[in-house]
């Protein structure tokens, strides 16, 4: 026990003094802070400027009534000499939109000019505008009563009934990115140390003092406590916003609701155990594979299988975001290498029963219990093998094998 510490001890000063550990704390601490920051002071919703050109006969734009009722955009008229011109502006992101009304026959015609992307409030507008003036023409036109015309048309009143809100999507992204974000960052370090010590010897020379099993875990937990702490500098970014009144009103990350009256401690207690849990299971994949390679070089390809398996969970995370009930993501809860980040996005949404968080962690519990036992065979016979490249016949031997 006193060797392992003194080795975890080493590795965990060695992790947390390293100039780019620090500078990720720094970066993550602002980011978070600087995010509530900027929403509560800069984060003013602008109003489009949307130019109108009437070239119509039969129909108008009414810019007047258009903009009260339209108070996402400033909305101007213009002549028909002007349009190329804002044409062009619009070209350049100077301006959102250009609006000409045309058609003088039975159907107006309208032209929307945008840069890149058509925007669904001023397509709601023109409808809004131009529709009602059409219908009251073809009503007009074929002797309709308008009280009919204004029943057919009359929208069905369809009553939104939410039975279980769902305003968290945001804040399951985050945690996702920052889940995978972390377990493939802090799996690499052990996965580079192991690599190191081994194509530069050290590991020759290590071995003699302190048992290479004993060496492994060491690395995996000084590199699992300081995955522990840059997810302490994110609670502490969210922890010192809230006190200074900035994490109120509506907010939104990606395009998808932030909803923050759903943070607690549990979740951050769940985000750390998953975490660790994750991790492990994929901390002890990287380190018994890493031991067996021979060349430096050779590091990308050995882990590259394991890098898939992890990204395969994030796209799962996707899923469990948008259909948190789905078999496969109901199946995956109960994966090791899945249940991580899936389990806990289902926790953040509120859909993750108790007995189903409790059987997902006894699975991940006895699956690192698997894991350990197989990564004990492959580290200790890997670590000193020099015999060029290692194929994955290679590593099952090492596993299967019982010598020591």
């Amino acid at each position: 026990m006193r060797k392992f510490l003194t080795v975890l001890k080493f590795h965990l000063k060695e992790g947390l003094s390293a100039k780019s550990y620090i500078i990720t704390a720094a970066v993550l601490f602002s980011v978070v802070l600087g995010y509530f920051g900027f929403m509560h002071y800069f984060d003013k919703e602008e109003k489009m400027t949307v130019y109108v050109s009437d070239q119509s006969q039969a129909y108008e734009f009414n810019t007047s009534e258009a903009g009260n009722a339209a108070d996402f955009a400033e909305i101007k008229k213009i002549g028909e000499d002007k349009v190329s011109g804002i044409k062009k502006e619009v070209e350049a992101g100077n301006i959102d939109a250009l609006i000409v009304l045309k058609g003088s026959g039975e159907a107006p015609e309208v032209d929307y000019h945008f840069r890149r992307m058509a925007d669904y409030q001023v397509l709601a507008l023109i409808n809004a505008v131009v529709q009602p003036q059409y219908i009251n023409n073809v009503v007009t036109a074929n002797g309709i009563d308008p009280a009919v015309a204004g029943a057919l048309l009359t929208p069905v009143k369809v009553n939104e009934v939410t039975l279980k809100e769902t305003e968290s999507l945001g804040l399951v992204y985050f945690f996702l990115f920052l889940m995978y974000m972390f377990i493939i960052m802090f799996g690499n370090t052990v996965s580079l140390g192991i690599a190191g010590e081994k194509t530069t010897r050290v590991m020759e020379i290590m071995i003699t003092k302190v048992k290479p099993i004993t060496m492994m875990y060491a690395k995996i937990i000084a590199a699992m406590l300081s995955g522990l702490l840059q997810i302490g500098m994110v609670a502490l970014g969210y922890v010192i916003a809230k006190l200074l009144g900035w994490t109120t009103g509506e907010m939104n990350i990606m395009g998808m609701a932030l909803d923050l009256s759903v943070l607690n401690p549990k979740i951050f207690l769940f985000l750390g155990l998953y975490f660790m849990l994750g991790y492990t299971v994929y901390a002890l994949l990287f380190a018994s594979i890493t031991s067996t390679i021979s060349r430096m070089e050779d590091i990308g390809t050995i882990i590259f299988p394991i890098s898939i398996l992890l990204m395969g969970g994030f796209f799962l995370g996707f899923k469990t975001m948008m259909d948190p009930n789905a078999g496969i993501v109901l199946a995956s809860s109960y994966i090791p290498f899945f249940s991580p980040m899936v389990t806990f996005s289902r926790i953040v949404l509120g859909e993750a029963g108790s007995l189903e968080v409790i059987l997902s962690i006894v699975v991940l519990v006895i699956s690192i219990g698997i894991l350990s036992y197989i990564a004990n065979r492959i580290y200790s016979k890997g670590v000193m093998r020099y015999s060029g490249k290692t194929n994955l016949t290679d590593v099952i031997k090492m596993a299967k094998s019982t010598e020591a």
